[in-house]
């Protein structure tokens, strides 16, 4: 644009030089009719795309490190054509940072329709928002132009690779079977199962007295009974990190599904639960079935990514309900994350720490091959395509 600017101001200047030095109407009449133009084509500016009405579509689901197409729905509501459109669709990907832009250009006849398709893709997991928000409205000649807005978003969640779990978290012996349906931290009202032998204290009640044990030691011993749970794990994973890193980020997403996965392979019962930015709810999920797993993976990219702190434990505690769990698995890539500690009170809590380093513990830890596995793919991506994993028990 502003190649033709100069382009014009010099036509005008060499038109008026030589309406002066010739002295002739012919080089007087032609700038005439040249500033004539420009200010028609100044006003046609001011007139266009007044009306102009644009709409995103992308796909609601998409691979990693695959293209996938979207729509720009374009209508000119007015009989003002618009010569011509220039903007730029943003794409940020809100679960690791990474961004990129797609420049974009269009004309629109007066009453028109139009459809603009375009490609896009991600190397890593998480929730694409794409954004089209003001644009440029520029005259015939591209001399004159007017912002525009159109504030049009939308969004696509690009899944995370399925890989299989190498820590000891993912078989059925990890956990105490029997804290699966007794919880090990509170005592409870079912005398099916014993939580506690203790001395007896004042205020208990005499059916708690264990009169078979007391007999043999000579003192008043308490049977303290022990409190179901409904499901044995309560699965929650963290999408927020201080310092967003993508292998960090992919990584959590990627152990996230295999933990849901093996569970679910293995007939553990379990829940998942994911905090939803756009409604302010927290959601528990049964995991039951390959469509549950996948349920609530999306949700956990479409709606966990734009997370400003780390929320997912807090919500959680805002409202557990009524529902009990034994065991918690937390999930999280940020270094610094302390949430896990506020769930120690409720139950048995396992930390799963994606690329946060080793922690004095006496843990267990793996080398993650996140992503796909095929070498080409980590050599387009000009990385090692692993992440340290570090897996404990909270005390």
């Amino acid at each position: 644009m502003i190649k033709n600017r100069i382009l014009w101001i010099l036509w005008l200047v060499c038109m008026a030089g030589a309406a002066v030095i010739t002295g002739t109407w012919l080089f007087a009449a032609v700038l005439l009719l040249t500033v004539l133009i420009l200010i028609f084509s100044a006003g046609s500016v001011v007139l266009s795309g007044k009306k102009a009405v644009i709409k995103l579509h992308l796909p609601k689901a998409s691979e990693r490190m695959e293209c996938f197409h979207g729509k720009m729905y374009l209508e000119n509501q007015s009989a003002w054509p618009v010569f011509g459109g220039a903007g730029v669709l943003r794409w940020e990907n809100l679960f690791t940072g990474e961004k990129g832009e797609i420049p974009l250009s269009f004309s629109l006849g007066g009453k028109e329709k139009q459809v603009i398709e375009f490609e896009a893709g991600s190397n890593w997991c998480g929730c694409i928002r794409f954004c089209f928000s003001d644009w440029k409205c520029q005259d015939f000649f591209r001399v004159f132009s007017l912002k525009r807005k159109a504030d049009t978003c939308a969004y696509t969640v690009v899944m995370p690779e399925r890989q299989k779990g190498e820590l000891s978290l993912f078989t059925r012996e990890g956990f105490d079977m029997e804290s699966f349906r007794y919880s090990g931290s509170r005592p409870g009202d079912d005398p099916g199962e014993t939580y506690d032998i203790r001395e007896y204290r004042s205020g208990d009640s005499i059916r708690q007295i264990h009169w078979k044990l007391s007999g043999k030691l000579d003192d008043i011993m308490i049977r303290e009974k022990s409190f179901p749970v409904d499901d044995t794990v309560l699965i929650l994973a963290e999408a927020f990190q201080a310092d967003r890193d993508p292998q960090r980020a992919e990584t959590v997403a990627e152990v996230f599904s295999a933990v849901l996965q093996s569970f679910m392979e293995k007939k553990i019962s379990c829940q998942a639960g994911v905090y939803d930015h756009s409604t302010g709810k927290f959601r528990l999920e049964k995991i039951r079935t390959e469509e549950d797993r996948e349920n609530i993976l999306y949700r956990f990219l479409r709606y966990g990514s734009d997370a400003k702190t780390p929320v997912t434990v807090r919500e959680y505690l805002k409202d557990p309900g009524i529902q009990n769990f034994a065991n918690y698995v937390y999930i999280t890539g940020d270094p610094q994350d302390k949430e896990a500690e506020l769930l120690a009170a409720k139950g048995e809590v396992t930390i799963v720490g994606c690329g946060t380093g080793g922690r004095d513990s006496g843990g267990e830890q793996v080398l993650w091959k996140y992503g796909s596995q095929n070498p080409k793919d980590s050599q387009k991506q000009h990385m090692e395509n692993n992440c340290p994993v570090s897996c404990w028990k909270l005390h």
